[in-house]
């Protein structure tokens, strides 16, 4: 029978492939570990996810709503958009969130471009989380304007899906944009930042 510590040489073996690593990282992942190998263990060793996708986001039983975001992180002024409730989403998709929140654990915005915010889930519910679809005053056919971000310009396929929230007292709650997957965590998930 496999040892614990033999067991985690062959989840480290297994990751570092299907991470495209070579056996030398192997006697390297004793060490710290990068941002990305990290962030696949974590999602390896998810308590629970929910990918986003038009249909998840519909089968959630919540209607999208009109909301105006004053002061909005990626356009810079005030935007009105289409968007879900982030608690019914998460209630919807993932079978006993509130209990996972209240014995600590941690949700990760996993996004297209690799980008990956962690918090503690007891301080995302309730918080009035919103997952943004579309701009509502965008024309026809558009969900999102291009948005200038530092020296590049952001498409709507880069925006994608967009976590905004309701008031601006939570400046420092993860405001992602891209968003794929949400993963819970254990409490005890860390990610080096």
């Amino acid at each position: 029978m496999p040892t614990c510590s033999s067991l985690s040489s062959l989840l480290t073996l297994a990751l570092l492939t299907v991470s495209g690593a070579t056996l030398p990282a192997l006697a390297a992942s004793s060490a710290v570990q990068p941002k990305a190998e990290q962030v696949l263990v974590s999602r390896v060793g998810a308590l629970a996810r929910a990918t986003l996708s038009d249909a998840a986001l519909a089968s959630a039983q919540a209607a999208p709503e009109t909301v105006t975001i004053p002061a909005d992180y990626l356009y810079k002024r005030d935007l009105k958009v289409s968007a879900y409730d982030l608690d019914t989403f998460l209630k919807a998709r993932i079978p006993g969130v509130e209990a996972l929140a209240a014995q600590g654990a941690q949700i990760m915005f996993w996004c297209r471009d690799g980008y990956a915010p962690v918090a503690r889930l007891s301080d995302i519910l309730g918080q009035g989380g919103l997952i943004a679809v579309a701009d509502a005053e965008a024309p026809a056919g558009i969900r999102w304007p291009d948005a200038p971000y530092k020296n590049e310009v952001l498409r709507a396929d880069d925006i994608g899906r967009y976590v905004e929230w309701r008031s601006t007292q939570f400046p420092a709650k993860p405001q992602p944009w891209g968003l794929e997957t949400l993963y819970i965590l254990p409490a005890s998930a860390a990610i080096r930042k």
